[in-house]
């Protein structure tokens, strides 16, 4: 009878034990999982401001973004809002993401028929996070 009173206190021991030893083994894998779901959600959001950036420049090439409200030299134009898109990550939940972008006009030159070229940087903010992006135009005649 006696040995059976302590063998609860054995057990109980016996599990602190494990608990103690298990924790620092379980912590580094779950850090490990963390770190690579925050950098698959930043590769994923690089992907959709290059996506976004295709996007602009089907626009700007298509001439939805008009000419005049492309900005001159050392001038930023206002926030064109696009539609928000979704982000799907496995293992983590599916992210709603605002999307907007402006121009900004870094460079301007005329050639030798008269064309204007300017170059352009492209800010597309995917919620708040910037991305840049650069790209040449040309005034088209019609």
């Amino acid at each position: 009878m006696k040995k059976r009173s302590f063998l609860l206190l054995e057990v109980l021991f016996a599990f602190t034990l494990v608990i103690v030893c298990a924790v620092p083994l379980v912590k580094q894998p779950l850090k490990l999982y963390r770190s690579e779901l925050e950098y698959l959600e930043k590769m994923e959001l690089e992907r959709l401001a290059d996506w976004t950036f295709t996007e602009i420049k089907e626009s700007l090439l298509k001439n939805e973004i008009l000419w005049e409200k492309i900005p001159t030299k050392n001038e930023k134009s206002a926030l064109f809002p696009l539609s928000a898109k979704t982000i799907e990550i496995p293992g983590s939940k599916n992210k709603q993401i605002k999307r907007q972008f402006f121009l900004k006009c870094r460079g301007e030159k005329r050639g030798k028929k008269d064309e204007i070229y300017r170059q352009l940087g492209i800010c597309i903010y995917l919620n708040e996070s910037p991305y840049w992006y650069r790209l040449p135009i040309q005034k088209v005649s019609l």
